[in-house]
């Protein structure tokens, strides 16, 4: 066996160096091939992990958006609706030009809107109900407002399909009292 030249050991043995790169110690021996083993092993988990991690980044900016509407819608109802609209053209109008990139039809939107009444019952409507009707009812001045803004969606790129969540539901619910 001749040293490849230029490569000077010192008088130090290589270790088993071999033409082919196998090492002495039988063919079970041998290392060929074993990174596209372990990329192999590696790759899906950590390309699953990579969407998931994107998904779950979207999933945070639909919802930091739907804060973002919640608090402009109520900030509205404190100040008191536009004159010439009512409660549902102002709360839908904001809702919808906040929110409406992140639905395929407006119409899902879900917006609530209902007086607090201390004592009394401030349940607003199960929205999976099939009967569901929105209410909108923005009050007096000094009045408690309770708000409940939401829709449903799919996820965003099929990974929240595979562990078995079909629709992501996002829901805000803001109580104020309007300003007197």
């Amino acid at each position: 066996m001749t040293r490849p030249r230029g490569l000077d050991t010192g008088g130090l043995r290589l270790g088993g160096w071999r033409p082919g790169g196998r090492r002495p110690g039988g063919p079970f021996r041998s290392t060929r091939g074993a990174s596209a083993l372990e990329f192999a092993l590696v790759a899906p988990i950590a390309i699953l992990v990579l969407f998931f991690s994107l998904e779950m980044g979207i999933v945070m900016w639909a919802d930091s958006s739907l804060e973002a509407a919640a608090t402009r819608i109520a900030r509205i109802g404190q100040l008191g609706v536009p004159a010439g609209q009512t409660c549902e053209q102002a709360v839908r109008g904001i809702f919808e030009e906040r929110m409406g990139s992140w639905v395929a039809d407006t119409s899902r939107l879900r917006i609530d809107v209902k007086l607090y009444s201390p004592g009394g019952n401030n349940s607003l409507p199960d929205v999976d109900d099939p009967d569901y009707v929105p209410v909108c009812d923005a009050g007096s001045r000094g009045d408690i407002v309770i708000y409940r803004l939401g829709f449903d969606r799919p996820g965003f790129s099929g990974i929240m399909a595979w562990l078995g969540i079909q629709l992501l539901r996002f829901q805000r619910t803001v109580i104020i009292q309007n300003e007197p």
